[in-house]
């Protein structure tokens, strides 16, 4: 969520909002920068600024919940960092990425933009969060390119907020080196898995897709580093046009040389950003992607390697490999056809990427209740 504040005075804020006295009074308590909502006005505390809203401002911020944590920059654009409400919130460490991945549903133009946090800004946000916050994914871009400034936010994490579960989003690369290693194993809090993209079995597929010579020796090692420390490792493979007739061999990789790892999830495409730029090189139907990632699911389960299904709606899925789908998309970006209305497991489905849908048209069939 983005709310664009009018008449701002241009100052720099991280504050956790209050609509009510109780909120506020525990938020001092912690010595939290707060945006008190009264009336139709927000005051900032301890500062003091205050300004009235305008209808749509208020509609907007009265929606939202007692302790969201927002950050407001110099333009008085308002982003909504964490909500109370959710089980999943996120961090966007950086744009920034060391790859360029043919099928990301990122557009390359975004890391032009040159974004990246520092540790301390990092800290200045998540302090924000209470220490027993669920779920929070760390993602980017690539969060490594802010190099090792990243592992004083992990330390952080580590002694504060260590009783929440944690997914660390990266290509993995930067795990080859035994340094970086080594300071992830002694900075890590207690409950983080890192999941890490696998696109090919070779690299002359997978540094084809990642658009990177030399990412999938470095992908692989990296795996292997931190496999030796123990750390908790979900591989992704995302399904596409370049790789899909590849799934079995990436499979038969994995067993044979990455066998600790944790978990596999077999991934449909999200068409937007990069694949979408790139439709006619990447873009198969889920039906497809499925059908062709058979053989390698069926080789990882019977290796004792726990599979998942994501992005991948039931009716495209045969129904024996139902149990390992998962509903995988952010509820922003979940939508549904007209004719799931009718389909007898749609509560059970994870639906379609905004995104996407458009290219699932006379494709999704509904389940029926004697299918």
């Amino acid at each position: 969520m983005i709310i664009r504040l009018s008449d701002y005075d241009g100052r720099y804020r991280v504050v956790s909002l209050a609509k009510d006295c109780v909120t506020e009074e525990a938020l001092i308590n912690k010595d939290l920068p707060i945006m008190r909502l009264e009336n139709r006005t927000i005051t900032f505390i301890p500062d003091g600024f205050s300004k009235t809203l305008t209808d749509e401002e208020y509609e907007r911020i009265a929606s939202s919940n007692d302790y969201d944590v927002f950050e407001i920059n110099t333009l008085g654009n308002a982003y909504r960092c964490y909500d109370s409400h959710s089980m999943d919130n996120t961090i966007v460490v950086t744009n920034q990425c060391n790859s360029n991945c043919i099928m990301c549903p990122t557009a390359e133009q975004v890391r032009m933009t040159h974004f990246s946090y520092s540790s301390s800004e990092l800290i200045d946000i998540v302090r924000h969060f209470p220490f027993n916050t669920p779920y929070l994914t760390i993602t980017g871009g690539e969060p490594f390119m802010i190099k090792k400034d990243i592992f004083v936010f992990f330390q952080y994490l580590r002694e504060n907020l260590y009783e929440t579960n944690y997914q660390l989003l990266t290509n993995g690369r930067v795990f080859c080196s035994k340094e970086y290693t080594e300071l992830y194993k002694s900075t890590r809090p207690p409950k983080m898995f890192v999941g890490i993209p696998l696109h090919g079995h070779n690299d002359l597929v997978h540094d084809s897709i990642v658009q990177s010579r030399g990412a999938f020796e470095e992908t692989i090692l990296g795996i292997k580093n931190l496999l030796a420390t123990r750390a908790t490792i979900e591989l992704r493979l995302v399904v596409s046009k370049l790789n899909y007739m590849h799934i079995e061999s990436i499979a038969d990789l994995i067993v044979s040389e990455l066998p600790e790892v944790n978990c596999v999830k077999i991934m449909g495409l999200e068409m937007t950003g990069n694949a979408a730029k790139n439709f006619d090189q990447v873009w198969i139907d889920y039906a497809t992607a499925f059908e062709h990632s058979k053989s390698g699911i069926d080789k990882l389960i019977s290796a004792g390697i726990d599979v998942g299904l994501y992005n991948l709606p039931l009716c495209f899925v045969e129904k024996n490999y139902w149990g390992i789908c998962e509903k995988s998309i952010s509820p922003n970006k979940i939508r549904y056809s007209p004719e799931c209305d009718t389909c007898y497991v749609k509560d059970a489905c994870g639906g379609i990427f905004a995104g996407t849908i458009r290219l699932t048209k006379d494709l999704v069939k509904p389940v029926k209740h004697n299918d």
